[in-house]
């Protein structure tokens, strides 16, 4: 039978099942309406899968269970489930991409918490990391592309509010669904890691099990490696020079690299590193301190310790409410970390510079919100905390428009809107011409222009100026 003919006899044996089952609710006395999906809009997808499915080999379609049970949801008209599944798919084929590529440099450019980073070891503690987290990290790694992970970035967001994860009244379209599936094929479950994220790779495989000598070729290769990427491999050799266990041939190969990456990394890595020197130095862990201490020596970092305590302390509070903020449940568990961030934060709001742009890009997300609104109960402090913005805090808030994560929230109506109304609130408040400028730019994009503002050459001169 060929494959048209094959896709008729579906359509009708799917409409006959439709109506006995639709049948059999009424005499079960249970809602029949708006339960299940339109045959027209399932039979988008049965036509089309196909050729989504091309994209795959046999390897990865034979593993794909996950697929296999989005087809039978799609089919019974249960379009929420159905996304539910592609999401399944999409992340079990995340974890075995990131256990195939790398764990430890998964978990140490993913996971900022010391403590749960000692928790985390094997491929099933991949299960202990949260949905955004693991797509977070597999961009830090090159395994998803800046474009990959805005798209999972939204189908997770989708999944978590359109499908049978959560209770939900959204109306999906067969399009939508199996464009959706196309994405995560294409973008990882029949995708590899980039060709950058594999030069880190085999670089950290040589690093554990050679003894490097020249490394000329592979520092000047570092020059064309992305940013996101050198900054992940920072943290990781920086990881593995200050862990007791780690062998002493390793680190003289860290040794021989460690002052490059850390010229080519990003300022405020910088700072988060130096900052973990204190943190040991508060916790007394004399070893870990020594080693870190030695690791910022051999970098030529050592200018970038924090001056005092409260460093430490804001920073910790930070990542507390980062982590609620993109946790589930974040209405309720933002408050007490809103709380405890607040009583550590100067009346004049001048932040250390340590943690300044870290601070600022955490106050601006929760302060945002998502695309249900903003926790009410932390909404107070966020708002006082923003009111102390200056023209310091309000330039670096400008400079998130180019950041992945907070670019991508741009996607959701209710982020916009509240996003636009603070441009308006920092126009009648800024005294600098150049961020006035910048500020206008902006307030003159339509919606679709703000969500990619940060990639266009026009944004990026003002601040080469």
């Amino acid at each position: 039978m060929s494959e048209k003919n094959e896709i008729q006899v579906i359509s009708s044996e799917v409409d006959k099942y439709t109506n006995k089952l639709l049948d059999y609710l009424d005499n079960l006395n249970l809602p029949s309406n708006n339960v299940i999906v339109p045959v027209g809009e399932r039979l988008k997808v049965v036509n089309n899968l196909p050729m989504v499915l091309e994209s795959m080999n046999d390897e990865a379609k034979e593993r794909s269970v996950y697929i296999s049970k989005f087809v039978f949801a799609v089919g019974a008209g249960l379009f929420d489930a159905a996304l539910n599944y592609i999401w399944d798919e999409t992340i079990k084929s995340l974890r075995i991409k990131v256990a195939r590529f790398d764990l430890e440099y998964f978990y140490i450019s993913t996971i900022s918490d010391p403590d749960r980073l000692r928790k985390l070891k094997t491929e099933d503690d991949l299960r202990k990391i949260d949905d955004w987290e693991l797509i977070k990290g597999c961009s830090n790694i090159g395994i998803l592309s800046e474009i990959g992970y805005r798209h999972m970035d939204h189908i997770r967001y989708m999944r978590n509010w359109a499908s049978a994860a959560h209770p939900n009244h959204v109306e999906l379209t067969g399009f939508q669904l199996v464009g959706w599936l196309e994405t995560c094929i294409r973008e990882v479950i029949g995708k590899e890691p980039s060709e950058y994220g594999i030069q880190i790779q085999i670089l950290l495989k040589n690093i554990r099990e050679q003894d490097l000598d020249d490394v000329s070729h592979t520092l000047s290769s570092l020059e064309l490696v992305p940013t996101e990427l050198v900054n992940s491999l920072l943290k990781t050799i920086f990881g593995m020079y200050i862990d007791p266990l780690m062998a002493v041939n390793i680190k003289n190969n860290i040794k021989l690299i460690a002052k490059r990456v850390w010229e080519l990394s990003d300022n405020d890595l910088k700072y988060e590193i130096a900052l973990q020197y204190s943190t040991y130095a508060a916790n007394a862990d004399v070893e870990k301190k020594n080693k870190a201490n030695e690791f910022l020596g051999i970098v030529e970092g050592l200018s970038y310790l924090p001056k005092d305590t409260l460093t430490i302390e804001i920073s910790n509070r930070v990542d507390g409410l980062y982590q609620a903020h993109n946790g589930i449940n974040n209405f309720y568990s933002e408050p007490l970390h809103a709380r405890e961030l607040y009583r550590y934060v100067p009346k004049n709001g001048k932040i250390p510079n340590e943690v300044f742009i870290k601070y600022i890009k955490t106050i601006s997300l929760c302060y945002l919100g998502n695309g249900y609104g903003v926790s009410g109960a932390a909404y107070g402090y966020y708002e006082d905390l923003i009111n102390r913005f200056e023209d310091k805090e309000i330039y670096e808030f400008l400079k998130l428009f180019f950041d992945i994560e907070f670019s991508s929230n741009l996607q959701s109506e209710s982020f916009r809107n509240r996003c636009k109304k603070l441009i308006e609130l920092f126009i009648k408040r800024t005294t600098g011409g150049k961020i006035m400028e910048i500020l206008n730019n902006i307030s003159l994009k339509t919606d679709s222009q703000l969500q990619y503002i940060g990639g266009t050459t026009e944004f990026k001169k003002f601040f080469e100026k």
